[in-house]
């Protein structure tokens, strides 16, 4: 799966064939146009606005209480990336905008598209990455504030809305688990999922302090507080506990961290699981080639790699530190319905 320049007639299929359409203008500046219209139309409510029925210009600025010339410039725009359908002067939602920018929605994407607000301001990193190797890791204290942890935590839900029903489903583990860890998972999907699938597990959620401070109010207002608990620390330095949990579960964590820290993690989660346990790691995955990972994950591995001390990690390499640890590794798991993503799975000997 990649984004790219579609022709939308014979003559544009020629002409981007003979390579006269200049792609990189496409590339840049058509794309980034794009994503700051649906970004501010989700933020500013003009698609929760249209959920009801077909609106005018005027109508939907009265109701998101904007300008309405800039609304009318808004909302072309959107019509003109299909977002929206344009008949009769009034504006309605097109089916992906139905689908996936409404809140209500069961996967909805509104809180994952504010999270690129996030993204585009890490993205300001880039340039002084590639001159130093230095990457900006937000997650240190001070970084982000109150409100950037909040879109943080509910955008990386969003995303997990989405691909934890295929997770909870694949994920190798005991028959009838009690105990899971899932480390650094505090908008707590997965764990929600993985308990949803396996009535008898009971999860602990172990993520930094203004992370838990954002989530935890959140996932008790709906009703897992009993099965799902949070315990607020650093994965980094936390004492796991020995022989305690018969899944620990780590989605999205590694690549913050260099080789020798994800060995240092691994060995610690080795001695917290019980005897035939599972540890899971879900992670995009790092190709060997730019052309075997295409466009999304060799850009995420630069994103990560900027902003973190590591990047995305190969099924090897992660198979690597659940070796070392005494951890027996099963075979890699790509998931289906999220592009890049995987997961690397060992077990503890019985």
């Amino acid at each position: 799966m990649r984004l790219t320049t579609v022709p939308g007639s014979l003559l544009e299929r020629v002409l981007l064939a003979l390579g006269i359409v200049p792609t990189p203008l496409m590339d840049t500046m058509i794309s980034l146009l794009l994503a700051r219209s649906i970004m501010a139309g989700t933020k500013l409510g003009v698609f929760e606005a249209l959920a009801h029925g077909p609106l005018t210009a005027e109508e939907v600025a009265a109701r998101c209480g904007t300008n309405e010339q800039g609304t009318e410039r808004l909302l072309f725009a959107l019509a003109g990336a299909r977002y929206l359908r344009f008949k009769g002067g009034k504006y309605d939602l097109a089916p992906v905008a139905r689908k996936w920018l409404l809140k209500d929605k069961p996967r909805s994407m509104h809180d994952a598209v504010l999270h690129r607000y996030l993204d585009a301001l890490m993205m300001e990193h880039a340039e002084a990455f590639v001159r130093t190797g230095q990457p900006k890791n937000f997650h240190e204290p001070g970084v982000m504030s109150p409100e950037l942890w909040d879109i943080y935590q509910r955008g990386q839900r969003a995303g997990a809305v989405y691909s934890a029903p295929e997770v909870a489903r694949r994920v190798p583990t005991l028959p009838h688990p009690q105990t899971m860890l899932d480390v650094g998972g505090a908008h707590g999907y997965f764990s929600v999922a993985l308990c949803r699938r396996h009535p008898t597990l009971r999860s602990t959620i172990l993520d930094l302090p203004d992370a838990v401070a954002q989530s935890e109010p959140r996932l008790a207002k709906e009703g897992w507080g009993e099965r799902v608990q949070y315990r607020a620390g650093n994965a980094l330095t936390e004492d796991f506990g020995e022989a305690q949990y018969d899944l620990v579960f780590i989605a999205n964590l590694v690549h913050h961290f260099d080789a020798a820290t994800n060995r240092s993690l691994m060995q610690r989660v080795a001695r917290a699981l019980r005897p035939g346990g599972t540890v899971v790691i879900l992670e995009i995955i790092r190709s060997k080639t730019p052309r075997q990972a295409g466009q999304i994950g060799a850009l995420l591995d630069f994103y990560f790699g900027m902003t973190s001390a590591a990047g995305t990690w190969s099924f090897d390499e992660m198979a690597s530190w659940q070796r070392a640890a005494g951890l027996t590794v099963l075979k890699p798991i790509r998931l289906r319905l999220s592009p890049g993503y995987g997961m690397q799975a060992a077990r503890k000997h019985p």
